[in-house]
């Protein structure tokens, strides 16, 4: 049985643009996927609102994926790859980062999975593959004060720095971008439709295959 954690933000959980509920299992990217990559495979579905790759939050507390990472692939190990897709949220205006900054929470968040792995292989396994999802970026804030005109600009470079950190940490990379169309969107410009989750899901799904065979 192949073991794959898909670990995210609020398109990973499944957040309901409009509402703010969770999409049913069987719509949200994540759950669909164990279904499309049939039997031989487990889905672990890791997606928490807000979260970010390595920034603490006073307003939204538990949100760094650096803070939570361990006690994670501990808990699910071993794994035999982990589908990572964060940054939408790390260029919310009050944390005052770059792009290039956010790069750097992304490399270590990789590093500090390669240390678990390296230290704990006896238990937990080798360390998995990782494939890294640059997120889609916003065309626009949507009303969201969280977000300006410079986080837009943030996300729409992250593509470009997530794929050199992959390449410099040995990570496979993708662009959710170059799946999903801004008009897959919900109504707030960030989180997926149905259809957006659909597509995701057939696509992630073909990644994985390639990578696990």
């Amino acid at each position: 049985m192949k073991e794959v954690l898909c670990f995210g933000d609020s398109n990973t959980h499944g957040f309901i643009p409009g509402c703010g509920q969770r999409y049913p299992r069987e719509v949200r990217w994540a759950g669909r996927l164990e279904g499309l990559l049939g039997e031989g495979y487990h889905v672990v579905e890791e997606g928490m609102n807000g979260r970010t790759t390595a920034f603490e939050d006073a307003l939204q507390p538990f949100r760094s994926a650096l803070g939570y990472i361990v006690p994670c692939i501990k808990s699910h190990a071993p794994l035999d790859l982990i589908v990572i897709m964060l940054g939408t949220n790390d260029a919310k205006a009050r944390y005052g980062v770059s792009a290039e900054e956010i790069g750097f929470g992304l490399r270590s968040l990789i590093a500090e999975i390669e240390t678990f792995f390296r230290y704990n292989a006896a238990r937990a396994g080798s360390c998995p593959r990782l494939l890294i999802v640059s997120p889609v970026p916003m065309p626009a804030t949507g009303g969201d004060p969280e977000f300006n005109d410079a986080s837009l600009q943030k996300q729409a470079a992250l593509a470009g720095v997530f794929r050199q950190v992959a390449a410099e940490m040995g990570c496979a990379f993708a662009a959710a971008e170059d799946w999903i169309s801004p008009s897959l969107l919900g109504e707030d410009f960030c989180h997926f439709s149905a259809q957006a989750h659909a597509v995701f899901a057939e696509r992630i799904a073909q990644e994985i295959r390639a990578l696990l065979g």
